[in-house]
């Protein structure tokens, strides 16, 4: 396995030790006031992590040592913001006992209400996408509509606000520019 595809999941560690502690900063907008939980976008919420493999497994080692490096650009420096500008969601209590409603409610309950901006869900989606649509390029609408669902996703389940989505773009956007300046 290649170390930077190694380097890559590590770079994920970082999430872990920032998302449990408590936040001192929201961005919550009036936009966000006004959406409500939607619990059948936990199934794109939940599609994310399938996806990120996926990704892993299909493309080949010329592309995937960029991929890698634009994730770990990107899970670092989110990282070291999530650090430095601790912030999260108040999530809404969704009283269903629908089964997807359960789903988002055992995701509140396991995944801390901390790391919001940026969004990891969306910057990783859309890596994922820029780099499998450079590799199939036949199939480069499906993945960035996957991202962008998948994106939506994100404020439909509660787990973020309008403005992380923008924070996931604008850290992708630079992961890649940055990646692809060393290859």
């Amino acid at each position: 396995m290649n170390w930077l595809i190694i380097l890559s999941v590590l770079s994920f560690v970082g999430y872990f030790f920032t998302n449990k502690r408590p936040f001192s900063y929201s961005l919550k907008t009036k936009i966000d006031n006004k959406i409500k939980a939607q619990p059948i976008f936990v199934i794109p919420y939940v599609l994310f992590f399938p996806y990120a493999v996926f990704t892993f497994l299909y493309l080949d080692a010329e592309i995937k040592n960029v991929f890698a490096l634009s994730l770990i650009v990107c899970n670092l420096t989110a990282t070291a913001f999530w650090y430095f500008f601790p912030n999260g969601v108040v999530r809404e209590v969704i009283e269903s006992d629908s089964f997807l409603a359960k789903i988002i409610n055992f995701i509140y309950k396991n995944d801390g209400d901390t790391n919001g901006f940026p969004s990891g869900h969306v910057f990783v989606s859309l890596i994922c996408s820029y780099y499998l649509a450079l590799a199939a390029p036949t199939f480069a609408l499906l993945y960035w509509l996957l991202s962008i669902v998948i994106s939506v996703s994100t404020v439909l389940t509660k787990q973020h606000y309008v403005l992380d989505i923008l924070g996931g773009i604008i850290f992708a956007g630079g992961a890649i520019l940055f990646a692809q300046s060393f290859f």
